[in-house]
Order: structure tokens, then sequence, then C-alpha cells
């Protein structure tokens, strides 16, 4: 989340290094070479590459609590600060039986320690580790204002979408501008503790993890971010969407995944987010939805070269009635940098929100309903 802006407290130069000709991309769609969408990740995929230049690389795992609540961590690598890269971490705590919510946005000291394959970081107050089945993740942070300690176990498979990569300027990555790349578990058990504020908080839910880096400035990539992670008893759905700058077509990229009944399904790219019935936030001038309906459209993910794949769609209307937070993103960065941001950038908010919802699943002549908790970020970005 906030891996979106970690870059602009790190530097603003090249803000304005906006063409006035549209440059081409070439979305993860694009880069698919046998019609799947689909793709495994390799024991590469999950390495860091801490890449230099301007790019933002993060981990962040979520957690949709059995009691109904929602967590996230997050650890962000920004290699373009001004003299050293950036380490930062986020976390959401959220509890609303509790009535617990918190979020911590803290910068670390430069430490940041790789295991020999890469697959494991240790840092000043956070610490991932992945065993060498690449199947669980532990996480650990120890800091004045926040400890955690979480179990993190993939369910059935991960997946990118072709190369896992969008190219922005470019056709690949040495001809590219910039990059955006995604590498998903959409489904995992997640079991820990929390202690937020000096309350210890027992932890047990559904976890969806993501890898992303993006490969130079976020206002430069996207003008604005929905990511949608719903998480049910037999099923689970993830959509993310970021429509490009105007220099890069302000194109909607999509890529969304299914899993029903513990199995990942279908990875699907024709997938769509409509924001319905908006009203005007006053404080923010941005037009906020009171509903939002979300639909997936693709095929199920071939086990074998003689199956026949099945259409599989989904429709799920959610009416977003709990917002949990909505972030100024210019007050998590320096005043002197604020200032010169906000001639650039349309005001960057984060609203996120989370609500009950029912999602309508159909698998060939099969439909089912899944009832779950849905967490919906909406992000506002930049006005180029």
């Amino acid at each position: 989340m906030s891996s979106w802006f970690s870059q602009l407290s790190s530097t603003v130069s090249n803000i304005t290094g906006v063409g006035s000709t549209v440059e081409s991309i070439r979305t993860v769609a694009d880069t698919v070479k046998d019609g799947q969408y689909y793709t495994p990740l390799d024991e590469k995929d999950l390495d860091w590459t801490c890449a230099s230049g301007s790019s933002t690389e993060n981990q962040v795992f979520y957690v949709t609590t059995k009691t109904g609540g929602f967590a996230f961590v997050q650890l962000i690598y920004s290699s373009i600060g001004i003299w050293n890269p950036t380490i930062s971490f986020t976390c959401r705590f959220y509890d609303p039986a509790t009535k617990t919510n918190a979020f911590k946005n803290i910068n670390q000291a430069y430490q940041f320690e790789l295991s020999e394959d890469r697959r494991s970081v240790k840092t000043e107050f956070f610490n991932i580790t992945l065993d060498p089945t690449q199947s669980t993740y532990k996480v650990q942070i120890t800091h004045p204002d926040l400890v955690v300690s979480l179990e993190f176990t993939r369910i059935d498979k991960g997946f990118k979408v072709g190369e896992g990569r969008t190219y922005l300027g470019g056709g690949d990555l040495n001809s590219a501008a910039g990059f955006v790349s995604h590498k998903f578990w959409p489904r995992a058990t997640a079991k820990g503790t929390f202690i937020v504020d000096k309350v210890l908080h027992e932890v047990e839910g559904d976890g969806m993890f993501i890898h992303a880096i993006q490969g130079m400035q976020p206002q430069l990539i996207a003008s604005n971010w929905n990511f949608c992670n719903f998480q049910g008893t037999d099923a689970s759905l993830s959509m993310m969407q970021f429509q490009t700058t105007k220099q890069y077509g302000a194109v909607n990229i999509n890529q969304g995944s299914i899993v029903l009944r513990e199995k990942l399904i279908s990875v699907s790219v024709e997938n769509h987010v409509e924001l319905l019935d908006l009203v005007k936030d006053e404080e923010t001038e941005y037009d906020i939805p009171q509903k939002i309906k979300l639909t997936w459209k693709g095929k199920t993910i071939k086990e074998s070269e003689d199956e026949e794949p099945k259409d599989v769609s989904v429709v799920m209307i959610v009416s977003v009635k709990n917002l949990i937070d909505k972030i100024d993103v210019l007050n998590e960065i320096p005043w002197f940098l604020k200032k010169l941001v906000q001639r650039f950038v349309v005001k960057p908010y984060i609203y996120q929100w989370l609500d009950k919802a029912t999602a309508e699943i159909t698998v060939g002549d099969e439909k089912v309903e899944v009832e779950g908790q849905c967490f919906q970020e909406l992000v506002f970005v930049s006005g180029f």
C-alpha cells in the first residue's frame, strides 16, 4: 500500500519528467505465451531483487481474522533514497471486538541483510524468513510500538500473470522506462500474535501475500489503484487494478484470482471495477463510491494438455460502509518534500474499507454463493 508513495519521501528528482506524447506499454496480459493467464511461480520469483534506480520493492502479508478483524504487515525497500536506500514498514491492525484500529508507519535504520538465497531478510525491526519449500513465511517485528509474530502458510499454489510484469515505455526489461511487478499467494493460513500499544491480540485467519516491485516513481506509473481481497469460508477472491498515467495511455490494467474450496481455479485479466453512487468527499474533493461492483471473467486453469477449460465468472457488489482508514499520504512525508510534490501530485489519498459481502461464483454450469469479508483499497495517486 504505502510503498506506492514511499519513494516520495526519498526524492523529488524527475517528478516532472512526463512527456507530452503517449508512450507504449506492454501489460502482464501481453506477456502471456500459451493463452493461460495463470503462470506458476518459479524458484526465483520470491527473491528480493533490491534493484537500483527509481525502484521500490515490498512484501505485504494480509490477514482476515476469524473474529471479523483485519491486519497487514508490509516491509518496504526503496532504492532511490538521497544517500542510501530507505527501509520502512507499515502495519494495520483492526479488531472491532476490542475496538482497536491502529496504523503504524515506521522508518528503520539502513540495515537490509539478505539470506544467501535472497528469500529471507533481516532489518532493524522486521525479519522475514521463507522456508526451503517456499510454502511458509515467518514474520517477526520487534519495535517499541509494535511486536508481531506471524506464521503464513500457502494454500495450493501461488501465481503471476505471464512474466509478472507490466512494462511502461518499452517492451522488455532492457528497453522500458520502468515496470510494475506482482507475484501472489491468493490464499494462506495465518496464525500468530500482535502486540499493539502494549495490548496482546491472538490472530488466526485467512491470508494473502503479495511481492511487488515498482521500477519507477509511483506518480509516473498510475493515476489510481483499486485492490480487493475477499476471504470466505469456501473461497477467496483477489483483484488488483491500476490505471496508467496519461503519458502511458490511461489504460486500466487488471489481474485477479479465484480460489474455490482451497484450490486456485482461475487467474483472469478480463475483470472490472465499477464505482457506484459516488459522493464527493469535501475534505479531499474526490468522488467516493457508496457501492463497488467487481466482476471477474476467465477460464479455469488447465491441469492437463487435453483438459478443456471451463468458463468462470464472479459478480460481487459491496456496500462500502465500514471505512477503517483514510490516509493523507502527504502527511506521511517531510514538510519540505510535501510542498514540492503538492505542485505535481493531486493530493494522494488512500481509502480502506472492510465490509461483509457475498460473491456469486459460476464455474461452467455450477453456481455457488459465498459470504465473507472484503477488504478494499481505493488509491488516488497522480493527475499526470
